[in-house]
């Protein structure tokens, strides 16, 4: 049984603590704020010894009573509070993006690496079985060589200069804050043949740039090998899609609740729709369990099996890494 505590207990940390309560593998059993009301009240709803409310991230680190620790807090703080825990050796999961920059995401992989723990960035919607199913549908050969996707995770939010998500300081803009989502479903399903990550070979863009000078509204393209192309947007001010759709030569596959089926809890159904010659079918997945159970699992039980990441389609430490060069490169190309 690996035992978690958690940096940053906000909604983030509220859905992975309610997964990890269905979580066969782990239980949570610790959580650091630096506000001491906030760590009271999460301690309180989740029956965490008082003893580990923790208001100093470092002594988290050190309690000999923490296996794994899962970072929920603001994007710019992700990658030196992923690097605290692993240097005391402990597992990390840390919430996406797992830095601002690929720079600093590779040098939290590396460091897990050296120290030999494990390192994973909370795409918790590549856990949920649509995805694995997903795969198992293309690789089967039943829409064809995929040829091109479309992804899209947008929502409008009120505007706040000061929130987390219109603010500079705190890592704000509709790509740091959702454009992984989309980035990595064309980066699974282009790769899907060879059984990995694929890496644009192409990336153009286009967005707004919002009064507060972060990113709101941004769409790509992405080339890969072979031909095939993805087109990709997310948004804080505008409500999009959020769909996946994957276009092979021979039918097409269309994933409608891709990111967070169930939301905030279970059951966390999904819908798999695919059309071949005109004739579409439905697979309808039932899933009674909370949405985030089957990522704390998932982390658990890797840790537990002295693995130091999940498997593909899940997303490993060197998928970490390109996905956020795209993100990179994406920002650099809207400015």
């Amino acid at each position: 049984m690996i035992r978690w505590g958690l940096v940053g207990p906000g909604t983030i940390a509220r859905n992975f603590a309610d997964g990890m309560a269905e979580a066969a593998s782990g239980v949570l059993v610790a959580v650091a704020s630096r506000s001491e009301a906030s760590g009271r009240a999460f301690g309180d709803r989740y029956g965490l010894d008082e003893a580990r409310r923790y208001t100093d991230y470092r002594d988290l680190c050190a309690d000999p009573q923490v296996d794994a620790i899962h970072i929920a807090t603001p994007h710019p703080f992700h990658a030196e509070q992923a690097l605290m825990a692993i240097h005391a050796g402990k597992h990390v999961s840390v919430e996406k993006p797992a830095g601002i920059t690929a720079t600093e995401v590779r040098t939290v992989v590396e460091a897990a690496e050296r120290h030999r723990v494990f390192f994973m960035e909370a795409y918790m919607y590549l856990c949920h079985p649509q995805i694995a199913r997903a795969v198992e549908i293309i690789r089967s050969g039943e829409i064809g060589r995929v040829r091109h996707i479309r992804a899209t995770f947008g929502f409008e939010a009120p505007f706040d200069p000061g929130s987390r998500l219109f603010s500079q300081e705190l890592g704000g803009g509709a790509i740091l804050d959702v454009g992984g989502y989309p980035v990595s479903a064309a980066r699974l399903f282009a790769g899907v043949a060879q059984g990995r990550y694929a890496e644009p070979e192409t990336i153009s863009a286009t967005g707004l740039i919002g009064r507060s000078g972060v990113v709101e509204v941004a769409h790509g393209v992405l080339g890969f090998a072979g031909g095939i192309t993805a087109q990709i947007g997310c948004a804080i001010s505008e409500t999009m899609e959020n769909a996946v759709h994957i276009e092979g030569d021979r039918g097409s596959l269309l994933l409608a609740t891709p990111w967070t089926p169930g939301r905030d809890g279970g059951p966390s159904d999904a819908r798999i729709q695919v059309t071949v010659a005109g004739r579409r079918r439905i697979e309808d997945l039932r899933h009674a369990e909370h949405l985030f159970a089957f990522e704390a699992e998932a982390a658990s039980r890797a840790i537990a099996e002295g693995r130091t990441a999940l498997a593909w389609p899940r997303m490993d430490p060197a998928s970490s890494i390109g996905n956020n060069t795209v993100l990179e490169h994406w920002r650099a190309q809207i400015g």
